[in-house]
């Protein structure tokens, strides 16, 4: 089968490689849809934060087309996975912050990944519920959104969006219309995006942003004060790697607002100057989160399959297996939103 091999920084290359073999216990996936993801390109350009060589991928879905006795149900269906394999049995699964697992793997970033005609799935995905059906009426580019939309939704929950809220999203990327399309779903009265990059501007205002600052050409501060009579925002999410977009965070939560620094930071970045006493005066909570659990997967599949959120004009480009370098290349250069593989 033909896949998508990382063997070094921007070593990507196109490879026929045996098809993954069935275990004992688990299940193989003819690959339908995989969207590329930040954490596919950071790996990209740095080499590193996975294993190497690698098949990347893991925003994926497919039909499963072979499976052990126990899973020999699920042939024919149509499925998207949690990419992250939890060991369900520390103190951290067992409370269900699965995400905190010091036994998690994930594919596409520890394991081949989804970046092929087929990928395998391990028997304990299937065993904490990291194996979905996609209803009838979802493509499978839509369920391939499912996973980064997921961790948006864990984002949006830790934060505690309350009907009212005034939310403001640092970057308006992929992951920071996700956000904004949670943060109106959750009631949030008024949202503010900030975002350096015209096109990205443009694509938001289509999308529905009403209010957007660009804050090389205004003072995000002053901005957001005047929306806010001087109060400033309940909630902000930092959704681009940024150390100054944290530092804005700060300044522009209201008294007892909720930060979250979801984008981590690029390497030799990560140490940022902050002013403590914003977080102390103002009495702030911040927080990060990254990745989602089991039942946040399945909610989010169920956010999108009711309709309450709308994932397609967030999928801009779509290119078969065979044209995967050119998509990244294209990733790379940030046009549009979420580019999709159909291999």
């Amino acid at each position: 089968m033909m896949a998508l091999r990382l063997h070094g920084k921007e070593s990507l290359r196109l490879e026929d490689v045996p098809e993954p073999k069935l275990d004992e216990s688990g299940a193989i996936v003819k690959v339908r849809a995989t969207s590329i993801c930040a954490t596919d390109v950071k790996a990209y350009v740095t080499g590193a934060r996975t294993k190497i060589p690698i098949t990347l991928g893991h925003e994926f879905s497919g039909d499963v087309v072979e499976a052990s006795e126990e899973f020999k149900n699920y042939i024919g269906r149509r499925v998207v996975v949690n990419p992250n394999i939890f060991c369900g049995r520390c103190e951290y699964c067992l409370s269900g912050e699965h995400v905190l697992c010091p036994n998690r793997y994930a594919i596409g970033i520890d394991v081949d990944g989804s970046f092929a005609e087929y990928v395998k799935i391990p028997a304990q995905a299937f065993h904490l519920g990291g194996v979905l059906e996609i209803p009838d009426h979802l493509s499978y580019e839509e369920a391939s959104l499912i996973e980064p939309l997921a961790a948006c939704f864990r984002g949006q929950l830790k934060l505690n969006i309350r009907p009212g809220d005034v939310v403001t999203i640092i970057g308006a990327g992929p992951i920071g219309l996700m956000h904004f399309m949670l943060a109106k779903s959750f009631g949030a009265s008024k949202i503010i995006m900030s975002e350096v990059d015209g096109k990205r501007i443009e694509i938001a205002k289509r999308l529905g942003v009403e209010y957007i600052v660009n804050p090389l050409e205004e003072d995000i501060e002053k901005f957001i004060l005047n929306l806010t009579n001087g109060r400033g925002s309940d909630v902000v999410v930092v959704a681009v790697g940024s150390p100054h977009a944290q530092k804005d965070a700060l300044k522009i939560v209201g008294r007892g607002g909720r930060v979250n620094f979801f984008a981590g930071l690029p390497a030799g970045l990560e140490e940022v100057p902050i002013n403590t006493n914003f977080i102390h005066y103002k009495q702030i909570t911040v927080l990060g989160t990254s990745m989602q659990t089991p039942l946040e997967f399945k909610k989010t599949l169920e956010l999108v399959a009711s309709g309450l959120i709308n994932v397609k004009p967030l999928l801009t480009h779509r290119y078969s297996l065979e044209n995967g370098i050119e998509a990244f290349t294209k990733t790379l250069k940030a046009e549009g939103l979420k580019i999709v593989i159909t291999p």
